[in-house]
């Protein structure tokens, strides 16, 4: 008999339905949960994304004060800025320091009070330390804001019911390799970039800020004209920009910035570019000053020149009759109470050995003074009584290739060349054979009357001059330096006109033959830019030129520094001139930012008389600058030399 158990297999039935309902339950209370947790760490990572955007916002505004504290303290509080108090000490964004810029920031993104954390370490992670020359108090500063993020879903599994998210941001002030225009340093004078009478300043080429003025007066700009429309980068230059930290607020009508510059007021401080430039040792070797002939080594004078060496200049003589060869100061012109020679060269000896380029005169049979140049190393004739008779009695002849032939006499195993005469009373030209001129208490001075121009001797072989100004006494040049007529003839003692120099030629031909077949050192520095077309083929007046190589180089191949005065020293450097100038390299002249010029301050002063059209080419950097009189400066900025200066940056 079979026996059915409908009821045994019911209950089997019954409690699978059982066990499976509180699997169900289970996985959906395990996805509330994780969808929970991905609720609330979405929310968590929206936060964060927030936080660090207003700690970067916060530290980029709070960056903006640290460089100008770094570049030009004294503008705390200036021209709408706040007070630079609040840097230096750690602070939250508590009452008494939410007016700060890093705690307005903050709280534009929504967050203030403890949450904001505002510090000033001294180094930040895997950023480098600022040079020594660019150091600064601080130079970095830290933003870290605090959120705490309320949890939904994650607390019910027994998390916090908070999550503290933490953002940080940290900035300061970083080296950047920038342009460098016209920069005038001071950082509260009145006039600081002067233009008056009728001078003007015509800036071409450069980078596109051709003038920046960093005084916060409202006055720091006194304009004449200033023509900027053929500044700036672009080929063709159409213009470029005048930035200045105080005022005018409105571009005066004198300026013109072209189609493409623009008028900028304020304008944060740049700060100096050469900063980092560290100023030179006292040279070993003494600097030297002895007269030459005409056209020897590119004397331009048919009177004949000074040739200065590079060297030290410090204890120079200044004011008595010195022999060549000896430390005469550069003050020129070499007559009168100034240096000057009472021989042209040393008595001719016997029994001597001379060197090639060696200079003498005869003491016997020389009723014209004329000065012998050795053509060859070797010994004079000896005894004295054997002396040579000195027959020939006529100079060389210049030829059209530079080379002289002629007034040649022999001495034993010395070829002599009569190369002309120096007139002693009338020595007003300098020829500077490259290198440094480390120039003390007797600066450099150029009277009426004097001119002066690079030799052509290899000098140590930077191709340019520098002079460093290691006192207060610096550069001066009156109104009638480099106002000599241009020779339309010219031999060794006669010139036409009365007083000529010879001209300058920029690419360093030389002169006719008539004028002497003169050599000129080009304006191009080898492997540097192209002669700028603004500066005309053949020039008159004073010419100086920067080195082409060497520490004091432009860092682009081109002309570097010209004139240097001492950081510690203040001064007053001035250059007039009734006639042309032209200066190529960078001059810089910067002590502080004191009262008043002479008073820690270097200010300079570029004078001219009517029609002068004068240039300078390269950089120009000076606490202030002023240009009166008649002259037209033209200012050809370089474009490519860069120099670090400190801008504010966001780094971590």
């Amino acid at each position: 008999m079979k026996i059915y158990r409908y009821g045994s297999s019911q209950r089997r039935s019954s409690q699978h339905g059982q066990t499976l309902i509180p699997i169900v339950i289970f996985i959906g209370l395990f996805l509330m949960a994780m969808l929970g947790v991905a609720a609330d760490y979405t929310q968590v990572w929206a936060h964060r994304q927030m936080a660090q955007g207003a700690a970067d916002a916060a530290c980029e505004a709070g960056a903006a004060d640290l460089y100008l504290n770094a570049v030009d303290p004294s503008s705390s509080g200036q021209n709408g800025l706040q007070s630079f108090s609040w840097i230096g000490a750690d602070f939250d964004c508590s009452s008494t320091t939410a007016s700060t810029p890093p705690c307005q920031y903050a709280k534009l993104n929504g967050y203030s009070g403890s949450s904001v954390h505002v510090s000033f370490p001294a180094t930040l992670p895997g950023v480098a330390s600022l040079p020594t020359s660019l150091a600064t108090a601080f130079p970095y500063m830290e933003v870290t804001i605090t959120d705490p993020v309320g949890m939904s879903f994650t607390k019910m599994v027994g998390a916090a019911s908070t999550v503290n998210i933490k953002a940080k941001a940290g900035c300061g002030v970083t080296p950047i390799n920038v342009p460098v225009p016209l920069v005038i340093l001071h950082s509260s004078a009145s006039g600081a970039l002067s233009v008056t009478g009728s001078s003007k300043i015509h800036i071409f080429g450069g980078p596109q800020r051709s003038i920046q003025i960093d005084s916060k007066d409202s006055g720091a700009l006194a304009a004449g004209i200033i023509d900027l429309s053929q500044g700036g980068p672009a080929i063709p230059p159409t213009g470029s920009d005048l930035a200045v930290f105080g005022g005018p607020a409105t571009k005066p009508g004198s300026v013109d910035v072209g189609s493409t510059g623009h008028y900028i007021s304020p304008a944060a401080p740049f700060g100096d570019p050469f900063a980092s430039k560290g100023a030179p040792g006292v040279p070993v070797a003494t600097g030297s000053a002895k007269p030459v002939p005409f056209a020897m080594n590119g004397c331009p004078d048919p009177n004949g020149c000074v040739e200065f060496t590079p060297g030290n200049y410090t204890g120079c003589n200044k004011s008595s009759a010195i022999n060549p060869g000896e430390q005469g100061c550069l003050l020129l012109p070499y007559t009168g109470s100034n240096p000057h020679f009472n021989i042209a060269a040393a008595d001719w000896s016997s029994g001597i050995t001379y060197v090639a380029g060696a200079m003498i005169q005869p003491k016997v049979n020389n009723p014209k003074s004329y000065v012998y140049l050795a053509l060859n190393s070797g010994k004079s004739i000896s005894p004295a009584a054997s002396e040579p008779n000195w027959n020939n009695q006529s100079p060389c002849t210049r030829q059209a290739d530079g080379s002289c032939l002629g007034g040649l006499q022999p001495d034993n195993t010395i070829t002599w060349q009569n190369i002309g005469v120096v007139t002693l009373n009338k020595l007003n030209t300098a020829i500077f054979d490259p290198g440094l001129y480390y120039v003390a208490a007797n600066g450099f001075n150029l009277g009426d009357n004097s001119t002066v121009r690079m030799s052509t001797a290899t000098g140590d072989g930077s191709n340019g001059v520098m002079f460093y100004f290691s006192t207060s006494a610096t550069v001066g040049v009156t109104s009638n330096s480099g106002k000599s007529s241009p020779c339309t003839s010219a031999s060794s003692g006669s010139g036409t006109p009365n007083g000529c120099v010879v001209s300058y030629k920029i690419n360093g031909t030389l002169s006719s033959a008539g004028t002497g077949a003169v050599a000129s050192r080009a304006l191009q520095c080898p492997g540097g830019s192209p002669n700028p077309t603004q500066v005309p083929a053949t020039l008159d007046g004073n010419i100086l030129l920067g080195p082409c190589s060497g520490t004091y180089a432009s860092p682009d191949g081109n002309r570097g520094f010209l004139f240097f005065q001492n950081r510690a020293t203040s001064a007053a450097p001035s250059w007039g001139g009734g006639g042309q100038f032209l200066s190529s390299g960078f001059l810089y002249f910067h002590s502080g930012s004191g009262g008043t010029c002479g008073t820690n301050t270097s200010c300079l002063s570029l004078q001219g008389g009517s029609g002068s059209h004068s240039y300078a080419l390269g950089n120009i950097v000076v606490d202030e600058l002023s240009l009166g009189g008649n002259p037209e400066i033209n200012m050809i900025l370089n474009p490519a030399a860069t120099f670090a200066v400190l801008r504010a940056t966001l780094l971590e």
